[in-house]
């Protein structure tokens, strides 16, 4: 019986092995351009061939559903890839790099922006907002500066994802909170401790590293050596700064992030329409995004980007992790987990890291933290019910693992976006995301430490 269990429990688990190890051949033997989608078709197509008899219904209704939870967070890629595009195109990006540049003190750098970016995702209610818009303008300031991009990126995901998850405005926040019915502000007063102990932790983790990063002596050399001092020399245009201003305060009127961007796009180009009139450029910039032409390379590399063609990489990585997840969901790998998590669960504690464990599971293989969200509150709800365990705790215990760990995955839609608005790969800027990394392990120790005085008591 106990063979039947094991051996059970291995095969329930094999899609999540066939993804390491087509991940670690796609990277390492076999080289190919985008080898996360690769292994996620990989691994999808082994985990259906391993169970090629069940109904294939199963399959088709799981993979709609993935692909409509998904079906938002590609439309407002799409418009991240446009509003880049707009922003760099009429000078917006720019006019945010001057001002960076201008008052960001360099010795407290990594712990400033990180501090500015939870602050912009509070108040706007979202972490893609921030870092499509803020985060963009703050990486030019990092290369400007001369700190490695895939600490910048770190830094600034860190900020995005502490606001976010303390913001009443969250999409996130509110969802964990209507999933475990309590109270927005109940749910949020019971995360400040220890989201707000491992935040004040990740600031002093950026400070320590900036103090060892910082070369005063090399930021003198590099903005003369690229060309790059006549930045600064520029007469700052602030009323570049409206589209800036029309994104962050649609936020309190609640409007949709796609629409809060499409007002962004379109008043953004506002600037170049009154200045030179439309142009050819304008509409080839939204689809092949910006190219800057001063002459130096170094400063058309600050100033280009965006478009639509540069975020279809992206959109092809959360199609095949959705392929990926409908397959898992479909064919019964993930029920036949929950089954065993649940026999497991045997106290408040357990319950409450399995919840962690499965909301991190499904990020790893659904691509969508909504799902994250949803699927443990519900498959946990009758257990937590009967251990007595508050509803504040499930729904904090969501938030601790969904929200926090879904930039951390690349094939995540949260990862993607994060790697595709900041240019960095998740995988390199994953080591540096202080705040995501100290709390999920706060989080899981904290637990642990009160499951073993439980036993002992």
């Amino acid at each position: 019986m106990e063979r039947e269990k094991k051996y059970s429990l291995f095969f329930s688990l094999s899609p999540i092995l066939y993804l390491i190890l087509s991940i670690l051949f796609f990277r390492n033997i076999w080289i190919v351009p985008y080898p996360h989608p690769s292994a996620l078709l990989v691994s999808g197509l082994l985990s259906y061939l391993q169970r090629y008899n069940r109904k294939i219904l199963f399959l088709q209704s799981a993979l709609r559903k993935n692909f409509f939870s998904v079906l938002p967070a590609m439309e407002i890629l799409f418009f991240v890839g446009l509003l880049i595009a707009s922003w760099a195109y009429s000078g917006v990006l720019l006019t945010m790099m001057q001002i960076g540049i201008s008052i960001i003190e360099p010795n407290y750098f990594l712990p400033s922006i990180t501090i500015v970016t939870a602050i912009a995702a509070m108040v706007s209610g979202s972490s893609w907002t921030t870092a499509g818009t803020l985060g963009v303008a703050l990486m030019g300031v990092s290369k400007y500066l001369g700190f490695p991009d895939v600490m910048s990126a770190g830094a600034i995901v860190s900020g995005c994802y502490f606001g976010d998850k303390l913001s009443p405005l969250s999409d996130t926040t509110n969802l964990a909170s209507s999933l475990t019915h309590v109270p927005i502000w109940t749910h949020i007063r019971h995360m400040l401790k220890t989201t707000c102990f491992s935040f004040g932790l990740a600031v002093i983790c950026f400070y320590i590293l900036n103090f060892f990063v910082w070369d005063p002596d090399l930021q003198k050399v590099i903005p003369s050596t690229i060309g790059l001092s006549e930045l600064l020399s520029q007469e700052i245009v602030y009323w570049k700064l409206i589209p800036v201003l029309i994104v962050f305060g649609s936020s309190f009127f609640h409007l949709p992030v796609r629409v809060s961007f499409l007002l962004g796009i379109v008043s953004a180009f506002l600037f170049p329409i009154f200045e030179t009139g439309v142009s050819f450029g304008m509409f080839k910039s939204l689809i092949f995004g910006y190219q800057s032409e001063t002459g130096n390379n170094t400063w058309d590399q600050f100033l280009s980007g965006g478009g639509i063609v540069s975020i279809l990489p992206t959109e092809i990585l959360i199609i095949t992790a959705v392929w990926f997840g409908a397959v898992v969901e479909g064919f019964g790998y993930l029920n036949e987990l929950l089954i065993q998590i649940k026999l497991w669960a045997k106290n408040q504690f357990d319950i409450l890291l399995s919840t962690m464990g499965i909301s991190f599971l499904l990020n790893l293989v659904t691509a969508d933290q909504y799902l994250s969200l949803v699927i443990p509150a519900r498959a946990f709800r009758t257990l937590a019910v009967e251990n007595q365990i508050p509803e504040k705790d499930i729904s904090r215990a969501l938030e601790d693992s969904g929200t926090i760990t879904s930039p951390l995955i690349p094939w995540n839609s949260c990862g993607a976006f994060m790697a595709a608005s900041l240019g960095v790969p998740v995988l390199s800027f994953l080591p540096f995301v202080f705040f995501n990394l100290i709390h999920v392990l706060l989080s899981v120790s904290v637990l642990i430490i009160q499951k073993i005085k439980f036993k002992s008591s």
